[in-house]
């Protein structure tokens, strides 16, 4: 069998071994259509998928605080200005500011948990194991998701690689609370 054979046996055998865990997972997480969004990180790990919806929901909260700042405080040196060019600088201020606020959004909020995140009840995590984004990656992670974000939600629906994943935080402790971790051979 080649390797492309074997990676697509492999995931056929994850989607079934996760298509039989649904069921007997289903009471614990909330019923059967929180536990249609039962999936495992690369690693095997088991966690619940978010919604679209909260997904989408959290990052319109992140873009209109992040974006919207930088916007709001360009245009107000803008307009409070005495320089003759405060036109140009607000435009090289508002340019700054969306590429440096997102990053220092991000790097507060490292553990996945955003203010979107916070009021969704999602976390945004690795999809190799489920772990924290990190110090590293947090602010270019926020970076991606406040900027370039439009592109890039719809071509994660459309299933494409992804390297971070947006999780049901609560849906995922109590599916593990109740002992359900690793994806069962």
């Amino acid at each position: 069998m080649s390797v492309e054979g074997k990676g697509a046996a492999t995931a056929r055998d994850v989607r079934a071994r996760l298509a039989d865990m649904r069921e007997t997972v289903a009471p614990v997480v909330g019923g059967a259509d929180v536990a249609k969004r039962l999936r495992a990180f690369e690693d095997g790990t088991l966690y619940i998928d978010s919604t679209s919806g909260a997904a989408f929901t959290a990052w319109l909260i992140d873009a209109v605080l992040v974006n919207g700042t930088a916007v709001a405080l360009a245009v107000l040196y803008g307009t409070r200005s005495t320089d003759p060019y405060a036109g140009a600088g607000a435009g090289v201020l508002a340019i700054a500011l969306l590429i440096v606020l997102p990053l220092c959004y991000g790097w507060a909020y490292r553990n996945g948990r955003a203010l979107g995140g916070l009021l969704t009840a999602t976390r945004l995590v690795r999809m190799k194991d489920g772990s924290r984004i990190g110090l590293a990656k947090a602010g270019w992670a926020m970076l991606i998701r406040t900027l370039l974000m439009p592109i890039a939600f719809w071509a994660a629906l459309d299933g494409l690689s992804q390297v971070r994943v947006s999780i049901d935080d609560p849906a995922t402790q109590r599916l593990r609370a109740a002992g359900f971790d690793r994806l069962r051979p």
